[in-house]
């Protein structure tokens, strides 16, 4: 169980993209879409709902402890975390991130979390092929959080 918070409170902090230590609206909404333009989109409706039932203290906002509590609650063990995350980005499911196939998703995704960007670009400097592996990125986020101090 706590492996899977641990891993939970590093998704909550590659969305928290303000660093606020909440989730927005819009992050929320950025943390359900799928990254593949052609993956399913949300509604704002389905944003509001999920709000609505994470936001325990109806502050408007979801904090960390929120997330990983509705988490633990309503989504499926393994259904979550840094994998999803790996596999979205893995547009071509080859098990690796091409640099030129992360700069396509970074192209289609806007708003894409700043610290997400520079995980993946930190990796492809140590790289000479400009592959990152899932190991390679599980290992780039451990290092930003370690460097948060948490």
């Amino acid at each position: 169980m706590a492996t899977e918070d641990k891993e939970l409170r590093l998704l909550f902090a590659l969305f928290d993209v303000d660093n606020s230590g909440s989730l927005t609206k819009d992050e929320l909404h950025q943390l359900l879409q799928s990254p593949d333009p052609d993956g399913p989109s949300v509604s704002e409706q389905q944003v509001a709902d999920y709000l609505k039932l994470a936001d325990t203290d109806n502050s408007g906002d979801i904090s960390v402890d929120e997330f990983v509590h509705f988490i633990n609650t309503n989504v499926q063990q393994g259904a979550y975390g840094l994998k999803s995350i790996f596999r979205t980005i893995d547009t071509s499911g080859d098990g690796f991130v091409e640099k030129d196939e992360f700069e396509q998703v970074k192209k289609t995704n806007q708003q894409l979390n700043k610290t997400l960007v520079s995980i993946f670009d930190k990796k492809f400097q140590q790289d000479s092929s400009s592959k990152v592996t899932y190991e390679q990125f599980v290992e780039g986020v451990n290092e930003y959080y370690t460097s948060l101090g948490k």
